[in-house]
């Protein structure tokens, strides 16, 4: 009987909570498209990626009783005992089933009458990462029939028997740890230092097979040591327990390592996460804009330069850890592309690809923005290859922290690193403390942590259903007014808005930020907002709109004073030129209807215009002429494609999006049989085939065909009353006369008629 086979009569005999408990633990099994029935829940389980991905989950002692069960096995006791996996770990049989019993629910063991089943992909043969080595038998298998008859007469087992046999004394015999222990005090003193020291946790040495007569080879000829294909020495199992004697016990750490918890208050935690959402949002915006006027160049391996990186980070009083964060969530979100250059001209340099915002996507309002920000963090992309350990240590510190109650948390990085190491020691990694800090950093700027608690927005992320509650709650905590002093500075108490941090951002300098935010006019900050278009009236009302009382007199006369000065030298821009031989610009320069051009002849062949390159192309060519459009350096422009107003716009996750609730996959597959029809190769073509009387073409065969190996194919269905659907459908299942089958576009399944059915 398969895994699959064994978990799913377990699965069928399980009630409606204790299902949905194992899915919890299990999400990936839930994964598009849903599993119809219980066997697809059972097969899904019985994956190794699966089995894999739960394992990554399991906190030490859990982990620890895994080994022990699996150690078990690999000593020919299975189902394994209860009693001798609590005898290996030094604990009580009591414990180990309580440990089993969740090991239960995440179906990764279950309990018999005879002791504990583990499924197949958990059968382990190698225990040198545990510090110990290979089972007996499966090193005795490896030996010839001569050398197992050499092996038993050393040891004083009948050598006259077959080979089953001899296998079946010699494992008796590994098995008697007493026996073992008196055999290896017979042993040279060299030999003894040399079994003990590998028995201590280096099960495999290099070391060639020594020559018969030394005292090295006392251990070979015993069976104490193997030698391998790879030339090294390798001690059995059996041989290394025994070894380290009766009260030696395997690593088991029930209790979870303690954690100093320090009170930051809950007003103060949520007083640093509005702020820092707020900045966060503000500096995604930032990048959004500066990216619009000049799109960011990327390196060679697709990534920012950290010297860009710096450099926006001055642009806009921030961080490089601020920027890089927004850079990153504003990229993962699509709200920033990438976008490879046109293909250069001969002899010039192939620019790089460009980070830009997407124009066809809206720019979503803050509190939306924040959702997306927070969500993109939590659930980002896994990698295509291997496990994404910085997304499973998020989820992980997060879940610790909010254990705690609302304000509490722990600072003691070393501490928090050391309960999460406990919690998920199968992670792949070597660098547990790194990932907890910068889950730590990233979370403080995201307002999901402060001060080493979490906040509301970070236990919102654990409960999705109040993620818009409480994001729209932080924004709103935004100032929307600023103290003017007379000093020439404007402060703002708490967190600005967008729209503040904008229109003071136009006229003056940011100072300094954090619980307050200040900024400083000059006459070159003011002078900027004329630059881009202001007037004194507009400015001063702007900034009166946004003041908490009147604006100070020096403000208004540092503005007055600068409208006034502003503009006493002008320079004048030439909008475009007109290059060609002197009688045609001759006759373009007192054409009536080119008038509105503002035509200067400056030299006989060049006329400047006032009107910009493409206005004066536009009015040529109306006026009957065919001129081409030129850059600075004489290379001919293409026109552009216009752009587009953007259309798509950002909204929150429907119900179809939202990750599966284990409870309701519960109630439907326990309404369901619990296995179903297997379709057979050639099944569905055939019943086609009646459909269409005989006549499906070799392209209709095909599509079959790619259904059936489970490939999305187009048809098309004509239900009663509806106009004809055009449907993505994959994973068939055929029902008589109807076609059960997921559809991509509904993400559901659908039944459809065989006599409904076009393949498209």
């Amino acid at each position: 009987m398969t895994t699959a086979d064994g978990l799913l009569g377990r699965l069928a005999g399980l009630d409606r909570q204790r299902l949905a408990t194992v899915l919890a633990h299990r999400p990936d099994v839930l994964g598009e498209p849903w599993p119809r029935r219980l066997d697809v829940v059972a097969a899904r389980l019985a994956t190794a990626a699966s089995v894999n991905e739960a394992l990554l989950g399991l906190p030490t002692p859990h982990a620890q009783v895994v080994r022990a069960l699996q150690l078990c096995y690999a000593l020919g006791t299975w189902p394994a005992p209860v009693a001798e996996a609590a005898r290996l770990l030094g604990t009580g049989p009591g414990v180990v089933e309580s440990f089993v019993d969740e090991l239960a629910e995440r179906a990764l063991a279950w309990r018999e009458p005879g002791g504990v089943t583990l499924p197949e992909l958990l059968r382990r043969t190698d225990f040198r990462a545990n510090g110990l080595g290979h089972p007996a038998a499966d090193l005795l298998g490896e030996l010839g029939t001569t050398r197992l008859a050499r092996l038993s007469r050393a040891v004083g087992l009948p050598d006259d028997v077959r080979r089953t046999d001899l296998l079946q004394g010699l494992v008796g015999f590994f098995r008697d740890a007493e026996g073992l222990r008196e055999l290896a005090g017979t042993a040279p003193e060299p030999v003894q230092k040399l079994l003990r020291d590998m028995a201590e946790g280096v099960p495999e040495v290099n070391a060639a097979t020594p020559l018969p007569g030394t005292p090295e080879a006392w251990a070979f000829e015993r069976g104490f040591l193997f030698g391998t294909y790879y030339g090294s020495a390798a001690m059995p199992v059996e041989v290394s327990l025994a070894l380290r004697g009766p009260d030696h016990h395997l690593p088991f750490t029930p209790n979870e390592p303690g954690c100093p918890v320090v009170d930051i208050g809950a007003e103060s935690a949520e007083a640093a996460s509005s702020a820092a959402a707020l900045r966060l949002l503000d500096r995604v915006s930032a990048v959004l804009e500066l990216a619009t006027a000049e799109p960011f160049p990327l390196l060679k391996v697709g990534t920012i330069g950290s010297r860009l990186i710096k450099k926006v980070a001055k642009e806009v009083r921030g961080t490089p850890e601020e920027i890089e964060l927004a850079i990153d969530l504003a990229v993962q979100t699509g709200l920033l592309l990438a976008e490879e250059p046109n293909p250069p001209r001969r002899g010039q340099k192939t620019p790089p690809p460009t980070l830009e915002p997407d124009p066809d996507v809206l720019r979503p309002a803050p509190a939306l923005l924040h959702r997306l920000l927070l969500t993109t963090w939590w659930d980002s992309a896994s990698p295509v290859d291997g496990t994404d350990v910085g997304a499973q240590v998020r989820r992980l510190v997060v879940r610790l922290l909010a254990r705690l109650d609302p304000g509490r948390g722990i600072t003691d990085a070393g501490a928090l690193t050391r309960l999460a190491e406990w919690h998920a020691p199968m992670l792949p990694t070597e660098d547990f403390a790194g990932h907890v800090q910068a889950v730590l950093a990233e979370g403080e700027l995201l307002g999901a942590v402060a001060h080493g608690a979490v906040t509301q927005a970070g236990r919102a992320l654990l409960d999705p259903g109040k993620l818009v509650e409480v994001t729209e709650a932080l924004v709103a905590h935004a100032r929307t007014t600023a103290l003017f002093g007379t000093d020439l500075t404007a402060i703002v108490p708490g967190s600005p808005d967008a729209r503040l941090a904008a229109r003071l951002d136009r006229a003056a300098d940011r100072e300094t930020q954090g619980t307050a935010t200040s900024w400083r006019f000059s006459p070159s900050t003011v002078r900027r907002a004329f630059d881009q278009g202001a007037t004194a009236a507009d400015l001063l009302d702007e900034l009166g709109a946004i003041a908490s009382g009147e604006l100070p007199q020096p403000l208004v006369y540092l503005i007055n004073d600068v409208a006034r000065r502003h503009g006493e030298a002008r320079v004048l821009d030439v909008a475009s030129v007109v290059v060609g031989e002197p009688p045609v610009l001759a006759e373009i320069a007192a054409h009536r209807k080119l008038a509105k051009l503002g035509l200067r002849a400056v030299a006989p062949t060049v006329l400047t215009s006032t009107v910009d390159a493409s206005g004066t192309l536009e009015a040529l060519r109306e006026a009957g002429y065919a001129p081409t459009h030129h850059a600075a350096d004489g290379s001919i422009v293409l026109p552009a494609r216009e752009q587009a107003e953007p259309k798509v716009a950002i909204r929150d996750p429907e119900a179809a999006d939202r990750k599966p609730d284990p409870l309701a996959h519960a109630d439907r597959l326990l309404a369901a049989p619990v296995s179903g029809p297997n379709l057979q190769r050639g099944q569905l073509a055939r019943a086609m085939s009646d459909r269409y009387a005989g006549r499906l073409t070799p392209k209709q065969q095909q599509l079959c065909w790619q259904l059936e190996a489970g490939v999305p194919v187009d048809v098309v269905y004509r239900a009663d009353g509806a106009e004809p659907a055009r449907l993505v459908v994959a994973y068939p299942e055929l029902d008589d006369d109807v076609l059960d089958v997921w559809s991509l576009h509904d993400r559901a399944y659908r039944r459809l008629e065989l006599a409904r059915i076009d393949l498209a």
